[in-house]
């Protein structure tokens, strides 16, 4: 399976404390990585250098397969998108067609051809002409989802996909992104990786260091050393994950 992203070495933080030490992450063309962390563990942080959008202290994040930067597609947590933006949902969705040669305003057919297909897929065909305040947050999300994918990416990556939407939008999201790995490699930032349990093929938990484990199976161990403290899971019909009360442990270093 060839590489599609290489990052190797990478420590990053803001003003002199490191929030990212050592990293080494591949991500394949044929993978559904999650990664997972505690709060301030530095998931974000990872997916921000990955992005380009900020630039590591030391270390290198290659793209081996030669991707070009419209080739990712990257969405959003939907809290962190200003729906008060004036634009109606078919609009915001064909700004995903800008990487592909468009301009606003010039869209041709086809991008708009592309949109009407992505909007059917994930139920979103009858709310095309709705202003994007007018939207629940499921169905912001879906849009979300719907621009990313209008634009047809090589790898896909997803900050919080589940948090705080709707039992419809968490199954059709599963569909899709089963759908979609077919095809490329699919990685999601999560609090909470049981939303994915039977996709997630490898897991990655940052917890300033960054621990990988191919299996996509985690041990009582595994997640105590990544969260630097104990941590339970149990699992009734739908697997689920608590954190029993515990003492504030040392990070590896």
């Amino acid at each position: 399976m060839s590489a599609v992203l290489d990052v190797r070495g990478v420590t990053f933080g803001y003003e002199r404390e490191a929030v990212l030490r050592n990293v080494n992450l591949t991500i394949g063309s044929q993978d559904f990585l999650a990664i997972i962390g505690p709060n301030g563990g530095g998931k974000t942080t990872l997916l921000r250098l990955i992005l380009g959008l900020a630039t590591p202290w030391s270390g290198s994040i290659d793209w081996p397969s030669g991707l070009l930067p419209g080739a990712v597609g990257y969405v959003p947590q939907f809290s962190t998108f200003d729906k008060n933006f004036p634009l109606r949902l078919r609009d915001a969705v064909v700004m995903g067609r800008l990487s592909r040669g468009g301009l606003i305003g010039r869209y041709r057919r086809a991008d708009y051809q592309a949109v009407d297909r992505i909007l059917e897929r994930l139920h979103l065909e009858r709310l095309a002409a709705v202003p994007i305040a007018d939207l629940s947050g499921g169905q912001l999300q879906r849009a979300l989802i719907a621009r990313a994918l209008v634009g047809e990416p090589q790898i896909l990556f997803l900050d919080e996909p589940t948090a705080s939407v709707d039992a419809q939008t968490r199954r059709v999201l599963g569909e899709v992104l089963n759908e979609l790995n077919q095809r490329i490699p699919v990685v999601v930032i999560t609090h909470d990786v049981t939303g994915f349990a039977t996709q997630v093929k490898q897991i990655a938990c940052v917890n300033r260091e960054l621990y990988y484990h191919g299996s996509g199976q985690l041990s009582h161990a595994d997640l105590a050393e990544a969260y630097g403290c104990p941590v339970e899971l149990i699992a009734h019909g739908v697997p689920h994950r608590l954190l029993r009360d515990h003492t504030p442990a040392t990070v590896n270093a």
